[in-house]
């Protein structure tokens, strides 16, 4: 059976406003494209857009989808704009928890108090009974109360691991952990059995599905007890509802546990590069700097590894035929990998990928260029942070913060994501901000208005970038004849309507493998 989709403006993404009358789809891939008249005679069956507008399926780049899920099952704080109002969300919640049970809230930004101070160990035992952990929305930080710490054997003793801090004050614990010293008590939770995972995994692909995104690259695989427990809920609910396409990295802790299973991809669900964090992040001062930070001068973050266990990771890769994909955001963090890349390269044909590369200048641009290295950018990270960025910063190094254009105009291939939880998975918020550079509602000219990109360019992120960074180019991301037939159709032209509109535009339907997995039932 072959059905033919027209009736509304469908662009191919193959070049600048390209578009075509129809497209004919069987068995789940693009037969051809052109003119109803010529396809017709090979359809037996027309699907009406009624006027809206069709792209090749957005796809996002880099989330975490279970924990993207979490935060939907958990207490959304995201929006909190004082410390007071913190606490009494959390504190709601906490009266009815009983004593063996975990309160989690998700999102937290404390740039957004006025005085951006965190909650102190004190005022989060005296909320309740119950172990409660709060989230900073950079997911590099949590705050814990005595009774979570406890659960983790962690007290005024105890020495923060490597690569993570145990925050104390005058020897005292104040809640604060910091990279992997938040593990000890995250990845150790009770409540985290295949029944929460898979909920949590459903309740994400359903939201996922509504925001247009066919499929995602998702890290998941370390932080849900073994990680045969993930990887059998992302069987469960992925595989068997064929609605979604999700590409897994594998964290460097796993990789090797992950080879000895002999796993095997599908259509929906494949593994792809081991995943490595080279530094923290710019919230809680731990993403790594060539130079300390402006409001903290004896501070130049951290970097997780040595370059020697870096070296050992990457070879690890190499010799299963697997690139490797970093959490960079620091210009310290962004250097030290791509010195061990330029040592231990991928194969031919492969790029790693520089996940966030978010501190930049023109050395860091050249060497980026020179290798095979793919960069995985989220263009929200310029809307929530920006101001707090440019305070730990400074100006001129602030100017090499976030960058877009400067990547695309150095030939790389970039692909756009929004790192979900930390920020939300609606692919038209990314392509605001990569256009705008600015948060809703603003009016200026944008931060660092020299990144700043075209439409055509934004899109291209999440549909031919995406597709791109993991080598599948050839038959993804384009609307043309041998590819997919995932789509994301949406009531609007995003290339036209006007651009304080765009993050609101509904989506119609989200289409993977020619069929409907989601449609707005609101719509018409």
């Amino acid at each position: 059976m072959a059905t033919i989709w027209t009736g509304g403006k469908i662009y191919t993404m193959a070049k600048v406003g390209e578009t075509v009358e129809a497209v004919l789809v069987k068995d789940g891939k693009i037969v051809a494209t052109g003119s109803v008249d010529s396809l017709s005679p090979h359809a037996t069956s027309i699907q009406d857009l009624q006027g809206n507008v069709m792209y090749p399926g957005f796809v996002d780049s880099h989330l975490h989808i279970i924990g993207y899920g979490e935060k939907l099952k958990h207490i959304d704080v995201s929006n909190v704009t004082n410390k007071d109002e913190l606490l009494s969300i959390i504190g709601e919640r906490m009266k009815s928890a009983s004593s063996d049970e975990w309160v989690i809230a998700i999102g937290l930004n404390e740039t957004q108090f006025d005085k951006p101070i965190f909650p102190t160990l004190m005022e989060l035992d005296a909320l309740g009974d119950a172990h409660l952990i709060i989230k900073r929305s950079c997911h590099h930080l949590i705050l814990a109360n005595s009774k979570a710490l406890a659960f983790a054997g962690i007290t005024n003793e105890t020495p923060s691991p490597k690569g993570g801090i145990i925050e104390k004050v005058q020897g005292q614990l104040t809640g604060v952990l910091k990279d992997t010293a938040l593990y000890m008590i995250v990845n150790n939770m009770p409540h985290i059995t295949p029944s929460y995972i898979e909920d949590a995994l459903k309740k994400a692909v359903a939201s996922l599905l509504s925001f247009g995104l066919v499929g995602g690259h998702s890290e998941d695989l370390s932080y849900y007890g073994p990680p045969m427990q993930p990887i059998q809920a992302f069987r469960k609910v992925v595989d068997d509802q064929q609605s979604f396409k999700v590409h897994l990295l594998q964290h460097h802790t796993v990789f090797e546990e992950i080879a000895k299973m002999g796993k095997t991809s599908s259509s929906y669900m494949e593994f792809g590069a081991m995943k490595i964090f080279i530094d923290g992040a710019f919230g809680g001062r731990t993403a790594a700097l060539r130079k300390p930070y402006c409001d903290e001068p004896n501070n130049s973050g951290m970097l997780v590894h040595s370059t020697e266990q870096l070296k050992y990771y990457v070879q690890l890769a190499r010799q299963h035929g697997q690139t490797v994909a970093v959490h960079a955001i620091g210009d310290l963090a962004i250097e030290t990998i791509l010195a061990v890349f330029k040592e231990y390269p991928p194969l031919q044909g492969q790029v790693d990928r520089v996940i966030h590369c978010s501190l930049v200048d023109d050395e860091i641009l050249a060497k980026l260029a020179s290798l095979p290295v793919a960069v995985d950018m989220q263009p929200q990270f310029v809307q929530g942070e920006f101001q707090a960025e440019l305070a730990r910063l400074g100006e001129q190094r602030a100017l090499g913060l976030h960058p877009l254009k400067s990547l695309l105009e150095r030939g790389l291939i970039v692909a756009g994501g929004s790192d979900a939880p930390i920020e939300v998975p609606n692919p038209l918020h990314g392509i605001y901000a990569a256009v705008t550079r600015r948060n809703f509602g603003e009016t200026h000219n944008g931060y660092n208005a020299h990144e700043k990109i075209t439409r055509h360019e934004a899109v291209h992120l999440y549909t031919i970038g995406a597709a791109q960074i993991i080598g599948q180019d050839h038959f993804r991301g384009k609307i043309e004849e041998g590819y997919t037939a995932d789509f994301t159709i949406f009531e609007e032209d995003l290339l036209h309507i006007d651009i304080e509109k765009l993050p609101h535009v509904k989506v119609v339907y989200t289409v993977v493998d020619g069929r409907i997995v989601y449609a707005n039932r609101c719509e018409g």
